[in-house]
């Protein structure tokens, strides 16, 4: 029998053991990764086809063209309230965002990121208001792909180009080549003798061709066509997929990194990646080269189709968002790599709640114009009937072509003048003017565009009174501020944000940029590419003129209590007031309020003075630059004395020595004998070191009574 052992009681089972293994998931294959993705594009590309076909008509009738003329021979004319309405909405879009001068802001989320934040606004307005090409025109079609067809994309991306530059050099010595060629850049070197110089130096021609890498924010409006999404999206962020699909020449496909063995692989049956599209196929009705009909093989143009999918690719149980690409109209991979965002932004004017897309101004004013074509064909024939009555002919009784012929004061050949007469039919149309007028409001109400607010109905803008004028043009005003409210909240604020995030993820170094008329160093790596973007749309609440009034009333209360109070107050400071004075500048139509005014906070004040002295120190100063003045003429005085006593002493000097040398001859001859002379000149020099003593204590005394004064 075998012995006990704890040891062995206490081992789990074999199959506990096995569920407490964690088995790592198996990552997706290939081929099931790119059978998804084609799934989901073909899906996407079916919706996308089906949204076509109501743009399509959404723009036949901007154009004219719907409604169709019913019957041969009757009136074709046509309301044109849809492009009404959008060209009325349109211009005040554009002057919304292009007219003031900044209209989105980045919000600091504390008070030391103040600064950052406004030379952020700063830059980030500057490059894609000022430094992309064609802005205006580029968010001038968003905007009317969204008021017409519903939603108008806009694609945003960070591209990084490469080109070869050639430069030529002359006259340069066989060094100077060597260290242009040694250059990092430098694609290759072509040298050319050019002679040589007076002392035998071979000199050269040189060429040069440099690689040059440039990277630039691109912002460009897509197609409503080319733009998918998967059907059950509820916002371009959180779609399954979302997709650029386009065409692009086999050269353009290289230039990306792609080998041409793959495009040309893949790029079979692409002509029918568009032949389902209504609004590709009427976009390109005139184009008559084919693509496959291409006779350059680097020009023939293959489908590419550019998504970003939410998927688990890894089976982590988290969905990753990737940038796929996708080759052919088999969609096949040729890239997969991980993205941080959807570099697409979608407009629309009306949006529906819990959808990506909305309703477009075509939606709300259609049946308007159906209604109103037909009243106005209605109108038409009414007055042609009138003006050209139908003819009763007796038959047999009359000449046939006679009656068919309308020509002025034709005749009318009849054996009995009783057989021809004209069949009455009066003019009904004025009873259909009251039903137009009345369309006219029910368009009003839905849009809020009226005459009056347009400025176009004279009449009534004289018979009203200022508040009812006042009350229609704030009413058309509140209309175009929510479609412009949401255009900057769904459409523009992701825009400026993404940007910011491009601009803070590749600008990778310090560089200049002119902000505000200055040039200023700025380094995007230490930005918040995180900040919040603020709105700030000049609509609503009145209309220009009561806006500056309201303004000039603020400038005034403003420049009152500042000369009240001073610059430091607690009420209002000079940035208040220069932000009021930007913003009169701004509606004045001038984009740049510092061509009038400078920012306080770029104001660089001169050193300051010092402060004037009160009356007690200027009595104090006086007396003593008077004190310091007596001082010095003193002091002049001494040394003139100084002076005249070493003069003085010279001259005392030199007639003692002439008087002792003149004794001293007169003594030798008198007592015959020869005099000392060495003992005279040292009595004679104690009694002149003695004098110096003397003097010495005179300008002493002389020191002495001066330091009081001074």
């Amino acid at each position: 029998m075998a012995e006990y052992s704890p040891e062995l009681e206490e081992l789990p089972e074999i199959d506990d053991i096995e569920d407490e293994i964690e088995v790592a998931p198996e990552e997706m294959d290939d081929e099931e990764f790119g059978s998804y993705v084609s799934r989901l594009l073909e899906d996407s590309i079916q919706y996308c086809d089906e949204l076509s076909t109501d743009r399509v008509t959404s723009s036949k009738y901007y154009s004219g063209h719907l409604p169709e003329q019913e019957d041969e021979g009757r009136s074709g004319a046509t309301s044109y309230d849809v492009r009404d309405t959008v060209n009325s909405i349109l211009p005040a879009l554009m002057r919304v965002y292009f007219g003031a001068n900044k209209v989105m802001q980045f919000t600091p989320k504390g008070p030391e990121d103040v600064p950052m934040a406004e030379q952020c606004t700063s830059y980030i307005n500057n490059l894609i208001l000022e430094k992309q090409p064609n802005f205006f025109t580029t968010m001038m079609a968003v905007f009317k792909d969204a008021l017409i067809r519903r939603t108008g994309v806009l694609k945003y991306w960070y591209e990084e180009t490469e080109e070869v530059k050639s430069h030529n050099f002359t006259g340069l010595d066989e060094q100077q080549a060597q260290m242009l060629a040694g250059e990092d850049d430098v694609e290759s070197v072509e040298l050319t003798e050019a002679g040589q110089t007076a002392e035998g130096i071979p000199l050269f021609d040189v060429t040069l061709k440099r690689r040059v890498k440039e990277g630039n924010i691109k912002i460009e409006a897509l197609p409503p066509e080319e733009f998918l999404i998967s059907r059950t999206a509820k916002s371009v962020q959180t779609a399954d997929i979302v997709a650029h699909r386009s065409y692009k020449s086999v050269s353009d496909l290289v230039a990306l990194g792609y080998d041409l063995e793959s495009i040309e692989e893949y790029a079979g049956g692409t002509e029918e990646s568009f032949s389902n599209n209504e609004e590709y196929i009427n976009r390109h009705a005139d184009n008559a080269t084919r693509h496959q009909g291409s006779m350059e093989p680097s020009s023939r143009k293959v489908l590419y189709c550019e998504s970003y999918v939410r998927i688990d690719k890894d089976q982590d149980n988290y969905s990753e968002l990737l940038r796929v690409c996708t080759i052919g109209s088999h969609h096949n991979v040729v890239n997969v790599m991980p993205c941080d965002y959807v570099p697409f932004v979608c407009f629309t004017p009306d949006p529906t709640p819990h959808s990506w897309d909305g309703a477009s101004i075509t939606d709300i004013v259609a049946d308007i114009q159906r209604i109103k074509s037909a009243i106005l064909r209605n109108v038409m024939d009414s007055l042609v009937m009138a003006v050209s009555p139908r003819m009763l002919v007796t038959e047999g009784q009359v000449n046939m072509k006679d009656v068919l012929n309308t020509e002025v004061g034709a005749i009318i050949r009849t054996k009995n003048p009783a057989a021809v007469s004209q069949l009455d039919m009066p003019f009904v149309g004025q009873q259909a003017l009251p039903i137009l007028g009345m369309l006219d409001e029910i368009k009003a109400t839905r849009t809020g565009i009226t005459k009056a607010s347009q400025g176009l109905d004279s009449e009534n803008l004289q018979s009203a009174t200022r508040l009812a004028v006042d009350s229609t043009v704030k009413a058309a005003q509140a209309h175009i501020e929510l479609i412009a409210r949401i255009f900057a909240e769904t459409g523009l604020k992701p825009l400026y944000k993404g940007v910011l995030k491009l601009v803070c993820q590749y600008q990778d170094r310090e560089k200049m940029a002119r902000l505000n008329n200055q040039w200023v160093s700025i380094d995007p790596r230490y930005w918040d590419a995180d900040m919040d973007v603020s709105v700030d749309i000049p609509l609503g609440g009145g209309n220009d003129m009561e806006k500056m009034q309201f303004l000039e009333n603020i400038a005034q209360r403003q420049d009152a209590l500042l000369q009240q109070l001073g610059p430091e107050n607690p009420i209002v400071n000079l940035r208040q007031y220069y932000l009021t004075l930007s913003k009169m500048v701004t509606m004045s139509g001038f984009k740049d309020p510092n061509l009038f005014f400078t920012d306080p906070a770029q104001y660089q004040a001169p050193e300051p003075q010092p402060p004037q002295p009160t009356p007690e120190e200027q009595y104090i100063q006086i007396q003593g630059q008077k004190v310091q003045a007596d001082a010095q003429i003193d002091s002049q005085k001494l040394e003139l004395e100084r002076e005249k006593m070493i003069r003085l002493d010279d001259r005392e000097k030199d007639r003692i020595e002439s008087q002792a040398q003149l004794s001293l001859m007169e003594m030798e001859a008198k007592y015959n004998t020869t005099m000392d002379g060495a003992k005279i000149k040292a009595a004679m020099e104690r009694d002149r070191e003695e004098m110096k003593q003397n003097a010495a204590m005179l300008q002493a005394q002389l020191a002495q009574q001066n330091l009081p004064n001074a």
